[in-house]
Formats: structure tokens, sequence, C-alpha cells
């Protein structure tokens, strides 16, 4: 009888044993399920900034450097609406025809070149208050080689009639959606030099010859 009792007991503390066990299975998987543990997130990689670079089309003066053939622009101060673009083809030196009356001057600066210039105004032109686009002596000045600035006139009288009217740039200039191939005359101190001409909010164009 002790011997049943024995047995009884031990089947019983061993079923206790495995329920135990199963419960604290059980409660270890509802843990792990409510609490999942997250996977080590990598550190963030940062992107270095660019570093600024200088714009190599800007002269020291801070002009655009301008090439033959190349095309500027001019636009609207406020709108920036392109209103014009123009390009100086070739800056030789000339010899004035002799004009129809009198004969021709000698330049008062040292040499006289001619600017060959493309110009094309385009419709938007119409809506500035001054609807004319025109290239003329006064747009440019000169800087001698070692930096000095002409603070001469470019142009002299010797420049008024050393080419034919139909050659020069329009005395009027260009209205709205128009365009030209025409010379600008200029009496310059030096055969060699820097020509700048005025461009919008502050840079200009910017011609070696």
């Amino acid at each position: 009888m002790r011997k049943a009792l024995s047995l009884s007991a031990l089947a019983l503390a061993t079923a206790l044993a495995l329920s135990a066990c199963g419960d604290s299975k059980g409660s270890a998987s509802a843990e792990d399920t409510a609490n999942p543990v997250a996977p080590p997130s990598a550190a963030p990689i940062s992107t270095p900034k660019p570093t600024p670079t200088e714009d190599k089309s800007l002269s020291s003066r801070g002009n655009l450097i301008m090439t033959a053939g190349t095309f500027g622009t001019i636009s609207d101060q406020y709108t920036k609406t392109l209103q014009a673009k123009f390009a100086v083809n070739s800056i030789t030196p000339i010899e004035c025809t002799p004009p129809q009356y009198g004969s021709v001057r000698a330049p008062e600066n040292g040499t006289i070149i001619a600017i060959d210039v493309t110009a094309e105004t385009t419709p938007e032109l119409a809506q500035d208050t001054n609807p004319n686009f025109s290239i003329s002596s006064y747009d440019f000045k000169f800087i001698a080689e070692n930096g000095t600035t002409f603070n001469g006139n470019l142009g002299t009288v010797a420049t008024y009639s050393c080419i034919p009217d139909a050659e020069q740039f329009p005395s009027r200039g260009l209205g709205p959606n128009e365009k030209v191939t025409a010379k600008v005359i200029l009496d310059v101190p030096a055969p060699h030099g820097v020509l700048v001409m005025k461009g919008n909010y502050g840079k200009g164009f910017e011609y070696t010859f």
C-alpha cells in the first residue's frame, strides 16, 4: 500500500514538474513576442558637402569671359525675361574708308578697331519700358594689358565716318524681334588689350584681343 502511494506521489510530482516547465516556456514565448529584440542599426553615413569652386567663366574683375562667337544675353532686371542676345564675332584693327565728303580723320587715341557683332532681340522686349537694344562706343571701356583703365573717349570723331553707315550698328538700335550683323567702331590707345562691355546686374562681358 505504501509502495502504491509512493508511486502515485512520484507520478504526481513528475506531472507538476512537466507542467511547470511548459508554463515557463509559454511565458517566455509570450514575452518574446510582446517585446521583440530590434536588430542592431548601422551608423548613418554622412555625405560630405560639396566644396564651392570658383566660377572659371569670370575674370579677376568679375566679368564674364567671352570668346569670339559666344553669345551673351541681356534680361529684364526684375522678371529675368530674356530680351536680347549678342555675339562679338571679331575685334580687328581697320583702315577707315574715305567718306563721301571730307577726308579720313586720324585716330585720336592711337588705333581704330572694328567690333563685328551679331545681335538679336526677342518679342518680350516689347514689354520693357524702353523697348530698344543698342550697342555703341559708350557701352565699352578699354583696359590695357597692364591693367590700366583708359579714361578717354572711345567714340572719337575719327570713328564717326570710318565706314559706311550701312555697315555700322543701327544708331537707333533694335526693336523687339529684330536681328542684325554690323560693326561698332572704337578708337583705342593700343592695338591689344581688354574690352569690357557693360551687362546685367553689375557683371560685364570681357573680351581680350
